[in-house]
Parts: structure tokens; C-alpha cells; sequence
């Protein structure tokens, strides 16, 4: 029987779900390694991820014949880069999970892209797993790899009680939410709500103050006060800058369990994997006339955004839990040990 390692980054509460789903589908055991380092930020979470790389491939005894699947990715690279700097000899099978890549300018971004490239074209790495399914065409061209290194698995999400987020003061306001640091195209959410009655609270501790009278920007808005707040606003909305990159998965099934409408620019993967528009949530071109329609649209019709809202929580908690990813993932890893 296979032996099977997941190497996780934040806490156990987070891989229980994960990991029943893993056993499920391959119908073997689990090991989890926990290095907690998700809240870590900057040069220190870099280090992380090459010291604990460092420590697996140090310790060839450990992992020798096992399937290592690195929850998350830098994990994964790490240990493959060095696997192919060292000339290590092929010891155990590697699967990088939730692999995304955007490209960086200058100077630091061609080197970043030719780290990425050494660590995920070196044999080390049998299977590249991709949270949508539109980005494996184009990193099979970007790293001149065969499309059958990549595959597909949704990413999942703890599930809530939305009902003890409730809070009628908050409610009341009648604000807008939007959270999220990567890909966030916050400067058009701006300028659509500028001159606009409505209030739009945005969470997001690397976006500065806003001196429009109904932006707030909320720099240390984290944990249960942003969930009760996003539970609380009319509507969670969700702008990208760069349409062909993977991004808001996470916040955007957080508003699907807490069960709150959303509102999302048209992106490549999110809106074609997660949402179905007009069933789950509302998908618009980022024009502020779309965006302010859209918004109308649920206003005028609270029965419509109370539909919205019931079968995006349906969705959710039949299709994106942590134990459903982990079955998706486990029989990804089950499909790439024969290919």
C-alpha cells in the first residue's frame, strides 16, 4: 500500500476535512506534517519554506517511496529546487498543490521566474495541481511542460455557522464589502462607487486610507470580525486586475458558506469553475455601468439576492468544503501514480 505524507502550512483544524477526503478517495492513510506558516509574512515566510524543503530532502530515510503532496506550493517548489541543485537521486513522488504563477517585473521577477522554472520542470515534481482549469494550457507554454503534469482541483474552504456572524447594527448600514490582497483590482471599485449613495467597506491591510466620504478601508479587519462583517454586508464584491490569473477562490467560498451575494468581474477560472452566473452569484465585464446595474439589480429584488444567496450556501456545502477538495486532490494523486 502507497504511504502518503501532506505537508501543510497552517493548522490541523484546516487538514481534518482535507484529510478524510484524501483517505477517502485514495483508500489509504495520511500523515500530516504541520509548519504552521501562513501568518507569517515578508523575507521570514521565504526562509520558511527553503528550511523546511531543506529538511526533507536532508532526510531521505523519512520520505524515501512515499508520495509527498505540499498543500502549499512554494513547499513544493522549494523542495524540488534543491532536489535538482543537489543532483538528488529520485526518492519519493512530489505533487505541488494550488500552483499559481504571475509574472513579476524587473530584475527580481526574472530571476523568480527562472527559480520557478528550474524547480517545476526538474523530474522531481510529478504533478502540478492548478485550483482552475484555464491556466494549465498556458504554464504548459510558459515552463514548456506537457499539459499531463498539470492537473485540476477546486480549492475548498472551512464551513461556518453564518447564523452566528448575525448582526443587526452592521446590517443596517447597508454597506458593500470587498476583501483580498492578490490580483484585487481595488482602484475601479473606487472610482465605481465615487459619487454613488452606497458605502463600500473594503478589508485589505496593504491598501491605504481612501478620502472618498463612502470608502472605508479597513486595515486590520481579520479572523471573526471580517467574517461577521462580510456576513453583514449586502453584497461581497469581487474586481480583478488581471483576468487570467487565479485568485479569490478562498474569499469568494467564504461569502458562499457565510451566505452572502457576490458580485464578480469576469476572470478566467473563478467565474468558470466556482460560480454559475445568475444561480450562485452575479458575474459582470469591469465596467462600473455592469457593476452598478448588477448592484441595482439585487437592491430591487431582495428575493432574487436571498435566491442567489441560498444556492451559493447549497453549492458550497456540497462542493467546496475542505473534504471535498481533499477527495478531488486524492484522486489526482491516485490518477498521476499511473500516468
Amino acid at each position: 500500500m502507497a504511504e502518503y505524507i501532506l505537508l501543510i502550512d497552517s493548522n490541523y483544524e484546516e487538514a481534518e476535512g482535507f484529510v478524510r477526503g484524501l483517505e477517502e478517495a485514495t483508500a489509504s492513510p495520511w500523515e500530516v506534517e504541520l509548519y504552521p506558516n501562513n501568518t507569517t509574512y515578508g523575507l521570514r515566510r521565504y526562509l520558511k519554506f527553503f528550511t523546511v524543503a531543506l529538511h526533507v530532502v536532508t532526510h531521505p530515510a523519512r520520505y524515501s517511496g512515499k508520495t509527498l503532496l505540499c498543500w502549499q506550493q512554494f513547499y513544493g517548489i522549494a523542495i524540488a529546487f534543491f532536489c535538482r541543485l543537489f543532483h538528488l537521486k529520485k526518492r519519493f513522488r512530489l505533487v505541488i498543490m494550488t500552483f499559481i504563477y504571475k509574472p513579476r517585473s524587473g530584475f527580481a521577477g526574472r530571476l523568480f521566474e527562472r527559480f520557478v522554472r528550474y524547480a517545476v520542470t526538474s523530474d522531481a515534481v510529478d504533478r502540478i495541481l492548478l485550483t482552475t482549469r484555464a491556466e494549465a494550457p498556458r504554464y504548459a507554454e510558459t515552463f514548456g511542460l506537457p499539459l499531463s503534469r498539470f492537473g485540476f482541483a477546486h480549492c475548498g474552504s472551512i464551513p461556518h455557522d453564518p447564523a452566528a456572524y448575525d448582526d443587526p447594527a452592521l446590517k443596517a448600514q447597508g454597506y458593500y464589502f470587498a476583501t483580498g490582497r492578490s490580483n484585487r483590482d481595488y482602484d475601479f471599485l473606487i472610482r465605481a462607487f465615487r459619487g454613488r449613495p452606497e458605502t463600500l467597506c473594503i478589508a485589505c491591510d496593504v491598501l491605504a486610507p481612501c478620502p472618498e466620504p463612502n470608502i472605508q478601508v479597513e486595515q486590520n479587519l481579520f479572523g471573526e470580525a471580517m467574517l461577521r462583517r462580510m456576513r453583514n454586508a449586502r453584497a461581497v464584491l469581487f474586481a480583478f486586475e488581471n483576468d487570467q490569473v487565479a485568485s479569490g477562490q478562498l474569499t469568494f467560498l467564504t461569502a458562499m458558506d457565510l451566505g452572502v451575494p457576490v458580485i464578480v468581474t469576469q476572470t478566467q477560472g473563478l467565474t468558470d469553475d466556482y460560480l454559475t452566473d445568475g444561480v450562485t452569484g452575479l458575474v459582470v465585464p469591469k465596467e462600473e455601468a455592469a457593476l452598478h446595474e448588477a448592484m441595482d439589480r439585487l437592491a430591487a429584488d431582495p428575493a432574487f439576492a436571498a435566491l442567489l444567496s441560498a444556492n451559493a450556501e447549497q453549492a458550497f456545502r456540497t462542493r467546496f468544503t475542505y473534504y471535498h477538495a481533499g477527495k478531488e486532490v486524492g484522486a489526482q494523486v491516485s490518477e498521476s501514480e499511473v500516468v
